[in-house]
């Protein structure tokens, strides 16, 4: 039978032989079979888990973008029937001692390459294949691009199938904090980084290795919350996917209709007056350390940081009262945590019954309960604004009503 051939690097794992390549995506769709949906009792196919369309349309659009795009390698079988792999001696390379191998993967014309992982990479480069004319720039740049494979000769359906259940549990994924972090193509994340140096209160202050810091951590929040907050503050709560609340904060940084300045004044104005709050001062000033903050108030809770942001942007959207008035407001509030561990009221803590459980006095997790605990919170801010002649007692009262 006619083969085609293809440059590799031939190397065996748990005694089967593997081969890593690359191929162009205009050239790799036309190959690839359609995925089969996972089923344990078949013995024919190994099978994939359902196309995430919403996953598959993020890949089409960071490829179309994003020039310096990078994607890993995607996971491919063929039969032993359909392939085989032949050593080239390379002058000059000695392979008799080495783990690699150069050589071709000799493969039948029409042979088809059953996906183990990555349909998605390979499902998004075949909706741009399709979408656009041969002469479109994209359509170049994917041709003299190369997509990574491993290549795998594989016979067995369910060997295939448990490949694709190791792979998975031998990837760890980064966190939220450090993924977002090193994101650096979205403007918000950039922002806040610099933010960092200018902002007593998240100098040295930020966690990325993890999501939540711990009990005894001298990282006040995590670059998750830090973000969220921001976030937040200049778009309000009424987003519910992160993609679209995404699009509209980096909105503030970048287009026609942004104010990048106006945007990161708001930020300053507000991670700076947090600092100043009396309990937080005292971490700032090195009188009180973190731990010994998160034992005492609830001030790094997440979702008390949420309540907080949500009050202020409220308040202070429309222009008339300033994010440093709103925020200085909250000392007004009383932060600290309660003792009891049952039957807790709302003397004892503004956050009985929403963000802490009246029962057994445990922080309550849900977006109900941060909203909830803000528009305590605004009603708290308008209190201290309106007697202190902040704020008209008729606006307050209207903003009030509004939440």
């Amino acid at each position: 039978m006619p083969k085609i051939h293809i440059p590799v690097i031939g190397y065996k794992q748990g005694g089967r032989q593997m081969m890593t390549t690359a191929m162009s995506a205009v050239d790799l769709v036309s190959m690839v079979a359609k995925p089969e949906a996972w089923d344990p009792v078949k013995t024919t196919a190994h099978g994939n888990r359902p196309r995430d369309n919403n996953h598959m349309a993020g890949i089409v659009n960071y490829l179309e973008t994003e020039e310096m795009f990078v994607l890993g390698a995607a996971v491919l079988y063929l039969t032993s029937k359909e392939a085989e792999f032949k050593p080239i001696p390379v002058p000059g390379v000695t392979t008799e001692i080495d783990a690699a191998q150069v050589g071709t993967l000799a493969i039948d014309i029409g042979a088809k390459f059953d996906i183990g992982d990555g349909q998605h990479r390979i499902g998004a480069y075949e909706k741009v294949v399709q979408s656009r004319d041969e002469d479109d720039p994209l359509i170049e740049r994917l041709r003299t691009s190369g997509q990574p494979l491993i290549i795998v000769i594989e016979d067995d359906p369910k060997h295939r199938a448990q490949d694709f259940a190791d792979l998975q549990r031998n990837v760890k994924a980064p966190t939220a904090s450090m993924g977002q972090s090193m994101d650096r193509r979205q403007p918000i994340n950039r922002e806040l980084s610099d933010l960092f140096d200018e902002v007593p209160l998240l100098q040295d202050k930020v966690e990325y290795f993890k999501d939540n810091p711990g009990k005894l951590s001298a990282k006040a929040f995590s670059f998750k919350t830090v973000r969220y907050v921001s976030g937040l503050l200049l778009v309000g709560n009424g987003y519910r996917s992160p993609a679209t609340m995404d699009k509209a904060v980096n909105g503030h940084f970048e287009g026609d209709k942004s104010n990048p300045e106006k945007a990161r004044g708001a930020l300053k104005d507000f991670w700076n007056g947090l600092g100043e709050l009396v309990r937080f001062a005292d971490v700032v000033e090195g009188n009180v350390s973190v731990p010994e903050l998160r034992e005492a108030t609830y001030l790094t809770s997440a979702s008390v940081l949420y309540a907080i942001a949500y009050a202020v942007h409220t308040i202070t959207v429309d222009g008339t009262v300033s994010i440093a008035d709103a925020v200085r407001a909250l000392d007004a509030v009383d932060f600290d945590r309660t003792t009891k561990t049952a039957d807790i009221k709302t003397e004892d803590t503004i956050f009985a019954g929403n963000l802490i459980d009246a029962e057994t006095g445990k922080l309550v997790a849900g977006r109900t309960a941060w909203e909830t605990a803000g528009a305590l919170l605004l009603s708290e801010i308008v209190t201290v604004l309106t007697s202190g002649g902040t704020v008209p007692a008729q606006s307050a009262a209207e903003e009030t009503a509004t939440t």
